[in-house]
């Protein structure tokens, strides 16, 4: 298995250890800490240690070759989060000078057009960075990807939120979400014998859901029933940029017409692309 640092191989790593959810690039590495990065391998170590395939129901020599990954990605990426090998970035960091030296020229513009209106407000929005910056100073100031995306992500990649705010966003969002076993309850899906009987066979790291179905407990109609539910009422996670002062309401209505028109232009574009 192939150790070479590359950006490819570095984003790929990000991806792996930390989900799609959290943005990989030249700027999330930047501002990766070791702790977050410790954090987050062991919590993936211990999702695909080959030792845990009966108990998830896996099989052990797929468990095996993707906790060899696992370990693969950490090391690499330590090497760049103790600084031994920043030099990789910098290509792709001196590609964006450009964009870094005209994206203040086009900041009152690009503000104007997702609901701040002139010098008075360009100010609250430099607030507004300001206070984000006192968590992390990564803001993406590349292209926005060509793909699908949600409204926090979009928010993240126009340069109006940072990487580490939308992480906090994230966690915040999942933490209102009603948790499975109440929803399976209030249905008369899962008995509270059951729940416990669940919480308690489960491991650490398996989900309610997945050891439920997986089990018996519940059907897989049943299942997706409930995630559908229990996302259904989340709480969107643009409250969260409102409520803490990072975006004004009236930008992510704006931000929320233009990711309408984006998703639907990558959803031609694949449709044509087959």
């Amino acid at each position: 298995m192939s150790n070479t640092k590359s950006k490819t191989n570095l984003i790929n790593d990000c991806y792996l250890l930390f989900g799609s959810e959290i943005f990989n690039s030249a700027d999330f590495l930047k501002a990766l800490s070791p702790s977050e990065l410790k954090t987050a391998y062991r919590k993936k170590a211990f999702e695909t240690h080959p030792d845990r395939a009966h108990s998830l129901g896996k099989d052990r020599e797929t468990l095996d070759e993707l906790f060899k990954y696992v370990i693969t990605a950490y090391e690499r990426l330590c090497s760049v989060v103790h600084g031994e090998h920043k030099y990789i970035l910098k290509d792709e960091a001196s590609k964006k000078n450009n964009v870094s030296r005209t994206y203040r020229h086009t900041q009152t513009k690009q503000t104007n057009a997702t609901g701040f209106s002139s010098a008075g407000n360009a100010r609250k929005s430099k607030r507004i960075h300001k206070r984000q910056k006192t968590t992390s100073d990564h803001f993406y100031k590349g292209n926005v990807p060509k793909r699908k995306l949600l409204i926090g992500q979009y928010l993240y990649y126009s340069g109006l939120v940072s990487w580490r705010t939308l992480f906090n966003a994230i966690s915040w969002q999942r933490k209102q979400r009603p948790i499975i076993g109440k929803i399976a309850l209030d249905w008369g899906i899962l008995s509270y014998d059951a729940i416990q009987r669940i919480l308690t066979e489960r491991s650490g790291s398996e989900r309610f859901g997945e050891h439920a179905l997986r089990n018996g407990f519940i059907t897989y109609f049943e299942f997706l029933s409930i995630i559908g539910k229990q996302k259904s009422l989340q709480r969107p996670i643009g409250e969260y940029f409102v409520k803490n002062g990072f975006v004004r309401s009236q930008t992510i209505e704006a931000m929320s017409v233009k990711l309408k028109k984006h998703n639907r232009e990558m959803i031609k574009n694949d449709s044509n692309f087959f």
